[in-house]
């Protein structure tokens, strides 16, 4: 089931009114959210509320919208109860029920609270200085993690002082690209990067990160910690393909899939043993990691342009990505 939007033309028969408008600068934000055509994530709380973000990326004003839905019927629909206008963001995260963060493009996470009515309002905010591809959390803590440039940062969203709680350079030697963590334990978590590494993480060893793979023929776009196993891990690459790998066993990996001829964006786990990936292309696919291969089990191509995130919510598969496209997978049962 999708929710596909097409682009909006400039009005009647391609007018555009007033003649100069096209011209114009734009120097604030809008006043009323406005769902734009690229959404790059999505997320869910335990209670089931929903966040969609959506940029504007292709013009001179780069805007983005926060969405907030009450469940995933209303999601479907983009039926939101909530919003909050920023600049573009590449991902949004539910620290708890009601606390949000966003990663900007500014360089900044904001920390935002859910109010009774639905209102969105910054509390805090933290400073990074370049783009922040990727923010992670971990189960029942207010920590952050985070990754920009060559660095891995961990931040508390309710520190008042706004200095990180750890940092991390340089272990990689080109940009961090991808981060997950072990949502159970705040002193494990993930990185991936364009120097073709993938590295384990515990902040409390003498020298945190020890090399879990690396590949030799592309970088790591993105990483996903099996929560439910936490022996395997599956990292995808810039060249379509996805590695199952097994923390006992490192510097080599259990099983590799091709998935598409293009980056592959985002890895979820639905259980120990299957998980969804999407990539620059409008397929997404389900795989099943049992007896130690990767094998193609579900296949969707109802998007329209590239899929940017997805999630599972109560054994069901939610996407988004280009073209306001928003794709809930619903599998048909075996007769």
């Amino acid at each position: 089931m999708s929710n596909c939007f097409q682009i909006e033309s400039f009005g009647l028969e391609g007018a555009i009114f007033p003649p100069n408008k096209a011209l114009e600068p734009r120097m604030e934000f809008s006043r009323c959210p406005v769902v734009y055509d690229s959404l790059f994530f999505l997320d869910f709380n335990e209670s089931g509320n929903c966040i969609v973000g959506a940029s504007e990326v292709a013009g001179t004003f780069w805007e983005g919208t926060l969405l907030y839905f009450k469940d995933d019927k209303h999601m479907e629909n983009f039926d939101y109860t909530g919003h909050y206008i920023y600049t573009t963001t590449s991902d949004g995260k539910f620290i708890r029920k009601n606390i949000i963060a966003l990663a900007e493009d500014t360089g900044n996470i904001n920390i935002l609270s859910l109010d009774e009515d639905s209102t969105l309002r910054p509390i805090n905010y933290f400073k990074v200085i370049e783009r922040i591809p990727q923010i992670a959390v971990w189960r029942n803590s207010s920590r952050i993690l985070c990754c920009s440039q060559r660095s891995v940062i961990i931040w508390d969203a309710d520190s008042i002082d706004r200095k990180p709680c750890e940092k991390f350079d340089n272990y990689h030697i080109e940009s961090v690209t991808c981060i997950d963590t072990l949502k159970k334990d705040t002193n494990l978590f993930l990185s991936g990067g364009r120097d073709r590494t993938c590295c384990i993480w515990d902040v409390r060893a003498p020298v945190p990160p020890s090399v879990l793979y690396t590949n030799e023929f592309s970088s790591i776009s993105t990483i996903s910690w099996n929560q439910d196993d936490d022996n395997y891990i599956v990292a995808g690459t810039q060249a379509g393909d996805v590695y199952l790998l097994d923390k006992r066993e490192p510097k080599d990996f259990v099983s590799v899939y091709h998935c598409f001829d293009v980056t592959v964006n985002r890895i979820s786990f639905n259980n120990s043993k299957e998980f969804a990936v999407c990539g620059d292309i409008n397929d997404v696919l389900i795989l099943n990691s049992k007896s130690d291969s990767l094998e193609e089990i579900y296949k969707n191509a109802e998007h329209t342009g590239p899929v940017k995130d997805l999630k599972w919510h109560e054994g069901i598969l939610y996407s988004c990505g280009f073209g306001r496209c928003l794709v809930k997978h619903v599998r048909q049962q075996p007769a």
